[in-house]
């Protein structure tokens, strides 16, 4: 190999300073994701350089990075807090395929077939609740339950924009089909439904008492319970549960390859999982051999649905915008 392209290989993996990084994209919340890539760090002396998405533009705005980012790519690994829009990103040719051993014990359901991506960690859909002792509120069995005029006005989601909001009702479109998906928006907006800013701030409404059922994740209640805060918490049984992965996936032309690779290796491991389940965040391990921590809570107690991803992933342009014209227009 000639001398100038050696000192070229050796460049790709490191950072100014000589020392090895990698560059994440990260759209999972950052109280919860720096420890693991802290450790991550300080396991393997790479540095991660580490870029995470706003409160605001929660997951899409840096998938519209790296699409923006396509014919140079900065991101070498993307950690992604929902599936939908990373199999969109796979789709577009943006990913690589990830290592074979990366997330062995992960089964094929929450895996793209050719390995361009692997769920880890999951969040359960549900509902926060106002303490019953204060409303007398019943779970809500069915997003459908959610138009019940004894709820008017007492309904809160996410802006479905963004997140897994959107997520979820991509799901609910390719189950429902269009028309009875629109219908179901139409009742919610009857029914004088709000819409907050978030997940984590549909929750707080719910804990302020301006709404009585507020649509999120399980980790947005459960960071709250572990500061004391009364809220309960239901799932949607009667639809059937829905568990949204964190996703990884590594970006094609990326700057440092090998350490991506080494990244999402070790991201995707049953050690990591079991940090997150045991974390304010309570994720739920996708891996075989993770162990649940007390309280925590496992796919056999949360039975959720079969989901077809690529789908999914097909109906939430349309899902969003049906949801933004009937939900957030006057």
């Amino acid at each position: 190999m000639r001398w100038w392209l050696f000192g070229l290989v050796l460049i790709a993996g490191c950072s100014p300073d000589g020392a090895q990084s990698v560059t994440v994209y990260c759209s999972h919340d950052r109280s919860h994701s720096e420890k693991i890539l802290d450790q991550f760090e300080q396991e393997t002396g790479i540095r991660v350089d580490a870029v995470y998405d706003t409160e605001a533009t929660k997951t899409v705005g840096l998938a519209q990075r790296i699409r923006s980012e396509r014919k140079r790519p900065r991101c070498d690994v993307h950690w992604s807090n929902e599936p939908l829009r990373a199999v969109l990103l796979a789709q577009e040719g943006l990913y690589r395929s990830l290592p074979s051993s990366a997330g062995v014990g992960i089964g094929a359901r929450w895996r793209d077939p050719q390995n361009l991506w692997c769920g880890f960690a999951a969040r359960a859909r549900a509902v926060a609740i106002f303490p019953p002792s204060a409303t007398r509120v019943d779970a809500p069995d069915s997003v459908h339950q959610l138009a019940d005029p004894g709820l008017l006005g007492k309904v809160v989601i996410a802006d479905p924009r963004f997140g897994t909001t959107g997520s979820h009702l991509a799901i609910l479109r390719a189950r429902l089909g269009p028309d009875r998906f629109r219908r179901l928006l139409q009742s919610w907006k009857t029914n004088q439904i709000q819409v907050a800013s978030s997940n984590s701030a549909s929750r707080d409404r719910v804990i302020s008492g301006e709404a009585w059922i507020g649509l999120t994740d399980t980790d947005d209640i459960e960071v709250v319970r572990r500061r004391g805060v009364e809220i309960d918490e239901g799932f949607l049984a009667g639809d059937g549960v829905i568990l949204l992965p964190n996703v990884i996936a590594l970006v094609k032309g990326s700057p440092h390859p090998e350490e991506a690779e080494q990244l999402a290796s070790w991201l995707l491991r049953s050690e990591v999982e079991e940090w997150l389940a045991a974390s304010p965040s309570r994720q739920i391990a996708l891996s075989h051999d993770a162990v649940v921590p007390e309280g925590g809570l496992g796919i056999a107690q949360l039975d959720p649905i079969e989901i077809d991803w690529v789908e999914a992933a097909s109906q939430l342009r349309d899902a969003v915008f049906e949801a933004e014209r009937i939900l957030l227009n006057p």
